[in-house]
């Protein structure tokens, strides 16, 4: 009987995991980010000599060659579900598994799973397409004249944005703090920074000496008085009708009438008790508020917030933002 002599040919299998997180720009010392980078190096994308596990800028360019390569619509570098879709098609052939090759690895037997719904969620945030980067400022050599602005998209929803970060491409980070729905009284509370349909939030990147941020009022001009704001408030205080004032001298009139709007009054000499009486009473910051806190237009669908930054988050010529939310999950992207 001839014996029949099996040879074995034993082929390197090298276990090749699925992509099932969308990745991003400013993630460090991530795991997943260290496997794109192994698999953009195995494509010929990725040239850094070491897979970091940062996706800083040098990962960012080697995702965008591979959307290219790929013919994905929108080259962005973001790692997300089309990226994932092309990547793992590349690793993953076939709906069951099979053997495929990769340039540096030989041949490779992998078995493809069926994705979980929690794997497919994980990493998108519920908030993308709601809250969006609607400008950045950065062309300025101050933190004081940088700015992002940031925009709340709905109709109906309203989002607090407290606890979400803004990353630049150095790895900065700036996290949004509480604000003060109406700013300017001591014992105030401090609020959520709740964004409605429509609303916006300003973010300077430079100091801010009072240490609090507020949403936009009618009467915040007067806050500028004595403190300095950089960028400068508005300045739309309703103007005092001196028609019904006939009781009051002229001289007080005049003083009404020449006082610049969102500002005390500032004369010399005496005035009588009546006039002095009027002045402190109605030219000031809390009788604004008082006058006009109930009317639908005291209040403006603004927030302003300052990073209290001395040096500049924004880079001049090319940067690329990121705004997370609370979980730290990509909600909007800004690049130029």
């Amino acid at each position: 009987m001839k014996k029949l002599v099996f040879i074995l040919l034993v082929l390197p299998l090298i276990a090749s995991a699925r992509f099932d997180r969308n990745l991003y720009f400013g993630m460090r010392n991530d795991l997943d980010v260290k496997q794109l980078q192994d698999f953009l190096r195995d494509q010929g994308h990725f040239t850094f000599p070491t897979s970091t596990g940062n996706y800083f800028q040098v990962t960012l360019d080697a995702v965008k060659k591979f959307q290219k390569a790929r013919g994905i619509s929108v080259v962005s570098g973001y790692f997300g579900p089309q990226s994932r879709a092309a990547a793992n098609d590349l690793l993953l052939p076939g709906v069951s598994g099979g053997i495929s090759a990769t340039p540096s690895s030989g041949y490779v037997q992998t078995i493809k799973p069926a994705p979980s719904p929690t794997a497919v969620v994980r990493g998108i945030s519920p908030y993308k397409g709601k809250i969006r980067i609607g400008s950045v400022y950065g062309s300025a050599n101050r933190p004081e004249g940088e700015m992002i602005v940031l925009e709340n998209r709905t109709e109906k929803e309203k989002i607090d944005i407290t606890g979400f970060s803004l990353l630049n491409s150095r790895g900065d980070s700036f996290t949004i703090p509480k604000g003060h729905e109406l700013p300017g009284f001591t014992h105030a509370p401090e609020d959520s920074i709740v964004l409605k349909p429509r609303d916006r939030a300003q973010i300077t990147a430079g100091r801010q000496r009072t240490w609090f941020d507020f949403r936009d009022n009618i009467c915040v001009g007067y806050l500028d008085d004595q403190l300095q704001f950089e960028p400068p408030l508005s300045h739309r205080c309703p103007w005092i009708e001196t028609r019904n004032l006939g009781y009051l001298s002229d001289r007080c009139l005049s003083i009404i009438r020449s006082t610049d709007t969102c500002r005390r009054p500032s004369f010399t000499g005496f005035v009588e008790p009546e006039c002095s009486d009027f002045l402190n009473g109605n030219l000031s910051y809390a009788s604004c508020v008082r006058d006009n806190r109930n009317t639908s237009e005291f209040y403006s669908s603004e927030w302003l917030i300052w990073m209290q930054k001395s040096n500049e988050f924004i880079r001049n010529v090319s940067e690329t933002i990121v705004l997370k939310d609370q979980q730290g999950n990509e909600v909007d992207r800004y690049s130029y």
